[in-house]
């Protein structure tokens, strides 16, 4: 990297807790992850850190915070809820064609993880192209225009020359980073059900547009059983 290009660091937050009554928290793996990651950027000198709203976020930045540090929160990175969008998708599902899972897995989504990873770009391209409806969500230009609007921010906080990491979802980053890379849905879609929890994704700005520098690193995770995708 480097020093004079504006960088965007756009990292994963570690494991929820998928399957439990409240998702929105770090599992005992998502805090390990969490404190590798940490280790990992602290080689970046940052302009700003930045975070969704998500108790996962903010649990994920705290590892890397130092006394004194503080870091800011911009509600442009909070995630779209998967379950309504599952739900709006299985009410049409016969239309849309889509087999949905079987009520084991949906009563334990961490063991059949895999089922509903394969299904979601289906569920997803159905909400981009306007094949289903989720109100509490609203529309994907909605969510899409949201991200950008954080994108936008982020990069002025980037300056000419600065670093900022920020800590957010699979989704933001994947729509992020196609919408600056200038890349399909279809991308983004692969992109949004294979990022790994704690996942670092680069890009800086040269020669006028943006590049990625690594997308979906997960070099501080060498261990396969630290590699988690939910």
């Amino acid at each position: 990297m480097n020093d004079s290009e504006p960088t965007l660091i756009l990292v994963r937050h570690g494991q929820a807790s998928l399957g439990e009554a409240d998702y929105d928290r770090l599992s005992l793996l998502g805090h390990r992850q969490a404190a590798l990651v940490a280790a990992r950027l602290r080689r970046n000198r940052p302009a700003a850190l930045v975070r969704g709203e998500h108790l996962r976020h903010r649990q994920t930045a705290a590892a890397l915070l130092e006394s004194g540090q503080q870091v800011m929160v911009d509600p442009g990175l909070n995630e779209y809820s998967v379950q309504p969008l599952l739900q709006a998708a299985a009410a049409r599902a016969d239309v849309l064609r889509l087999e949905l899972p079987p009520p084991e897995a949906q009563a334990n989504p961490r063991a059949f993880l895999d089922l509903f990873l394969a299904l979601f770009p289906a569920v997803l391209d159905a909400w981009q192209q306007q094949q289903i409806r989720c109100q509490h969500n609203g529309s994907w230009a909605e969510f899409s225009a949201r991200v950008e609007g954080a994108g936008r921010r982020l990069v002025e906080r980037a300056g000419s020359g600065g670093c900022v990491i920020a800590f957010t979802s699979a989704g933001v980053i994947s729509t992020l980073t196609a919408l600056l890379l200038a890349r399909d849905l279809g991308w983004q879609r692969r992109l949004n059900v294979t990022l790994y929890n704690t996942a670092v994704t680069e890009l800086c700005f040269r020669d006028g547009c943006w590049h990625a520098v690594v997308e979906n690193c997960v070099e501080h995770l060498p261990d396969p059983s630290l590699r988690t995708l939910a």
